[in-house]
């Protein structure tokens, strides 16, 4: 009986291993795809508006989005609980991305990702007033410790007005992410990404069609896999949380901050500077420490 108690055991966590070894592979995919969208977004934008770039990157997605949520929960893909927040998701969601797109012409691809990376430091300061969760002592050392990474990488003395905005996105992108937590809890995160990309082929229309250039056959490859990687990520990202904690994941997530650098450098030449450097890594560190923290508290409960 021990034995096969022993032997059930062993079984079992060698199973755990496997799905995190896994969910870090799909983590792992997601980060590269988001970073792929982000740089051809860029490209993308030296020729089109960010609106029509946004839109168009959206209304592809969907072809890959859409029937990978429905493949995963069937008729429960488009059935949703909370339509509030569902908009208020898709809202903050959008706009942050606009944002985004719109700032990858005026700033350095690096220092721009970092900023994005604040995104937990909003996420701390604002779960208090929106949803209700206290920020423990560890927590505002946390955010102290990300504010003053955001300050390296943006200090006060240069901020600039495509910096604040950045800041804007990140704070925009935390509020997305808090209800992101309420709507995957009820409907799924099948029915949280589908509807996700829905609105936002909706909500973008209206900025794409005021200043709309037909793509050329030259571009229309890049457009294409804008929507595919922007999609995949989505998907990715919803697998490999379907099989891991945050805690486990977040630190392959901020390695995107030291992969935003070798593209800047690679694609645009852009030479990360050592503000960028230190600011990016006490901005990383702040957000995993938040991360375990977290699951810390998460365990006890």
């Amino acid at each position: 009986m021990d034995r096969l108690a022993a032997l059930h055991g062993r079984a079992k966590a060698g199973w755990i291993r496997a799905e995190i070894m896994l969910a870090a592979l799909l983590m792992a995919g997601s980060l590269a795809m988001v970073l792929t969208a982000g740089a051809l977004a860029r490209e993308l934008g030296t020729r089109y508006a960010p609106g029509e770039v946004l839109f168009l990157r959206f209304l592809i997605s969907l072809a890959v989005v859409g029937p990978a949520a429905l493949a995963m929960a069937g008729r429960r893909a488009v059935v949703v609980q909370r339509p509030y927040s569902h908009a208020i998701r898709a809202v903050t969601g959008v706009a942050a991305a606009l944002i985004f797109y719109a700032a990858t012409q005026r700033l350095p691809f690096a220092d721009l990702v970092a900023l994005s990376y604040s995104a937990p430091i909003f996420v701390a300061l604002l779960s208090r007033l929106l949803i209700g969760e206290r920020v423990s002592p560890l927590s505002g050392a946390c955010i102290a410790l990300g504010l003053l990474g955001v300050f390296v990488v943006a200090p006060p003395t240069r901020l600039e007005v495509w910096s604040l905005a950045a800041l804007v996105m990140a704070a925009l992108n935390a509020v997305c992410i808090l209800v992101t937590r309420q709507t995957a809890r009820s409907d799924g995160p099948a029915a949280t990404a589908l509807v996700f990309v829905l609105a936002g082929t909706v909500l973008t229309l209206p900025a794409a069609m005021v200043d709309f250039k037909t793509p050329s056959l030259a571009d229309g490859p890049t457009f294409l896999l804008l929507g595919g990687a922007a999609g995949l990520a989505i998907i990715l990202n919803v697998l490999a949380f379907r099989r891991a904690p945050a805690a486990v994941l977040a630190p392959i997530d901020y390695l995107g901050i030291v992969a935003s650098m070798a593209i800047g450098y690679l694609w645009w030449d852009e030479t990360p500077t050592l503000s960028m450097a230190l600011g990016g890594a006490l901005i990383t560190a702040a957000g995993l420490a938040g991360a375990l923290s977290a699951s810390g508290t998460a365990r006890r409960l």
